[in-house]
């Protein structure tokens, strides 16, 4: 290389002028080498013998070399940057031309070399350095050309700083753009002209038109055409500050419908001058779908639940009309065998008599657990919660069996010592269940076998656990789980046992309506026990004895009914009440008026009459301008145990209610109550 000719500074400043513009596109990423070749070209026009550009490590803690020039090459390959040092303290100073000695201990190089250094800042930190070297001459390098030097090193610096925050800027940009691109969700924005200008990947994925391609383009242009208003009315709600959320259909790029949860904003700028929309579309087609399908199950389940409760009214109305129809004839058949059985009759015959009592006792049950098991499954059911002795409903239910039990050589007994335990129960309700149990124990219990019945109490979880066992055949393992199996009779097929199959099932659901539980332990050969759980209750603070009945004065009972039976019926039962007379009527339009004129001490009024049916008669009883009318007792006595009759009777102001078929001991009771309470009053 030739010593640096005086005057080269004017060269210089026209080529670093001339490649300014070369280090624009250098800075918005043209390539390295035109920044090496611009770097070379001033290097040869200021006479430098070698040029070096160095950068920093990646430890931050010395430079090296990024591009060298030069045919004898003297500087380092590495140059430490350290706190303190000569390299650092020349930097500090800001100096670029470098004296011999000093450049001699920076760069190593003799005394024939003259090192001019241009530093390459970033924010005041220094990132790099252009170093030349030139030979020593008698003139040196003229002061100009230093300054040209350091102006080209400032460009350099800029360019490189420029270059670096542009491409961070475009990662950023790329990043944000990958993270967009990698979500689902659509992301939109909506330039101040109303047009797309910008969306992500899954714009693409969801229409199928190319991103380049929609920008500038109608943002309506792939909404369903019948919801477009409301898409443009959500963006127009959204510019004037009223954002929300909206389920938009779209046109996919299949041709198929895509729902989108479309969630939008207005873009404001500096000014807070609303120039734009934002928006995140969500594909919530598969929830939508979902929703449908649930909403057709739920219609569809409504639809079968109208079904089956038309069908259970329609079943419970026609045992309703059964009951009705078969308890009148039932109570003919059962009143007269009562009345027989208080005649003097042979042995045969009293036999005779006890066969029909029996047989229609069986019908009855069978009508009373049909009409309980529809009761319970429509919710109808009465129950009247309270304290009930165990020891006195256990009594009274083994009394009700002690017939059947001795006809078959069946021992009952109760194992127990308790009159001191009370569970919460229905005292009808609980009855009937102990009798059912205690009946299947007898049926299914080997000739003098036996029934044992005892109770337990536990403090510890508030129950009462009552339990009858038999010595019966037993039941298999595999066949427990149908005990309580609507119209299942177990081993119904190897014996000759009667039943429905319906009296486990509905003691079953009247234990749960009382807030217990039965359940069933049993081992084939040796027997079955059944439990049944109630909860514990505190004995009543008042428990009265029975009061004793009193024989009524003689007074008129005014029995209003339409069938010929049950009139013969009453007038024979009543021939046992020789203190009462008897009146009947046989329509509904006249009693009311014999009432008002024979003013009876009792009224016992049928349900169904022609004319005016027995609600009516007893509304106009309540409601007589007599007092006297207006408080005489009228009983019920009726086959309708329609679910509800009884209550509604009851709050309309009877004084009790009697179904038929008629128990005569309980009818005389109810007689004698009333008719006793009527004549002292």
């Amino acid at each position: 290389m030739s010593e640096t000719p005086p005057e080269c500074h004017g060269d210089l400043a026209e080529l670093i002028a001339r490649l300014a513009a070369d280090f624009v596109d250098v800075a918005h990423g043209g390539a390295d080498g035109t920044l090496d070749a611009d770097a070379e070209a001033v290097s040869r026009t200021a006479g430098a013998v070698e040029m070096v550009r160095y950068e920093k490590a990646p430890d931050r803690q010395q430079f090296v070399p990024a591009h060298r020039y030069g045919a004898e090459p003297h500087l380092p390959q590495v140059l430490r940057l350290m706190e303190a040092g000569p390299l650092a303290d020349l930097l500090q100073e800001g100096r670029a031309l470098i004296p011999a000695g000093e450049a001699a201990e920076v760069f190593g190089s003799g005394p024939e070399r003259v090192t001019v250094v241009a530093p390459l800042v970033e924010e005041r930190a220094v990132f790099g350095l252009i170093c030349w070297q030139f030979a020593a001459g008698a003139g040196g390098v003229p002061e100009a050309c230093v300054r040209l030097l350091d102006l080209f090193g400032h460009l350099v610096s800029r360019t490189l700083a420029a270059r670096r925050a542009i491409a961070g800027l475009e990662a950023s940009e790329l990043r944000h753009r990958s993270v967009l691109d990698e979500i689902g969700d659509v992301v939109v924005r909506i330039g101040s002209d109303g047009n797309l200008s910008y969306v992500n990947n899954a714009w693409h994925e969801l229409t199928g038109r190319p991103v380049v391609d929609t920008v500038g383009a109608d943002p309506m242009a792939n909404v369903h055409p019948d919801d477009r208003a409301l898409a443009a009315e959500h963006m127009v709600a959204a510019m004037a500050g009223r954002p929300g959320v909206r389920e938009v259909r779209f046109l996919a790029k299949d041709g198929s419908v895509r729902w989108m949860e479309v969630k939008g904003r207005a873009v404001f700028d500096a000014e807070g001058v609303p120039v734009g929309f934002s928006g995140v579309l969500h594909d919530v087609t598969e929830r939508k779908a979902a929703a449908e399908a649930v909403g057709a199950a739920r219609d569809e389940a409504e639809r079968a639940r109208d079904v089956a409760e038309r069908a259970s009214r329609a079943k419970s109305e026609f045992l309703s009309r059964m009951s009705h129809e078969l308890r009148t004839p039932l109570n003919a058949i059962l009143g007269f065998s009562q009345l027989l059985e208080f005649a003097e009759l042979g042995e045969d015959e009293q036999d005779n008599v006890q066969q029909i009592r029996r047989a229609g006792r069986h019908l009855l049950g069978l009508i009373n657990d049909a009409m309980d098991i529809s009761r319970i499954e429509s919710g109808n059911l009465s129950m009247s919660l309270e304290p009930i002795r165990v020891r006195e409903v256990v009594n009274a239910s083994l009394d009700l069996v002690r017939t059947t039990a001795a006809d078959q050589h069946i021992t009952l007994a109760i194992t127990v010592e308790d009159a001191v335990t009370f569970v919460r129960a229905d005292q009808q309700r609980l009855t009937q269940v102990l009798v059912n149990l205690l009946s299947n124990a007898i049926k299914y219990n080997r000739p003098a076998g036996r029934v044992d019945v005892r109770w337990q109490r536990h403090e510890g979880d508030g129950r009462v656990r009552i339990e009858v066992a038999d010595t019966g055949i037993g039941i298999a393992p595999d066949r427990l789980a149908d005990v309580f199996t609507p119209f299942e009779r177990l081993g119904a097929e190897t014996t000759e046992v009667d039943g429905t199959g319906i009296g486990l099932t509905l003691t079953k659901s009247m234990v749960a309506a009382m807030g217990g539980r039965l359940t069933v332990d049993s081992t084939v050969g040796s027997g079955s026990t059944f439990t049944v759980e109630l909860p514990l209750a505190a004995a009543p603070a008042d428990e009265n004895g029975p009061v004793a009945a009193t024989e009524p004065e003689s007074e008129t009972v005014v029995y209003v009914e339409d069938n010929p039976s049950n009139l013969t019926l009453m007038r024979r039962i009543f021939s046992r009440r020789p203190g009462i007379r008897l009146v009947t009527v046989t329509n509904g339009a006249d009693g009311v008026e014999t009432i008002q004129r024979v003013r009876p001490c009792l009224v016992l009024l049928d349900l169904h009459l022609p004319g005016s049916d027995g609600g009516e008669i007893l509304a106009a009883v309540r409601g007589h301008v007599d007092p006297a009318v207006a408080a005489t007792p009228v009983i019920m006595v009726t086959a309708d145990l329609t679910p509800g009759t009884e209550r509604r009777l009851l709050a309309a102001g009877a004084s009790a209610f009697l179904p038929k078929p008629v128990d005569i001991a309980s009818l005389l009771a109810q007689v004698d109550a009333h008719a006793l309470r009527a004549v002292r009053a």
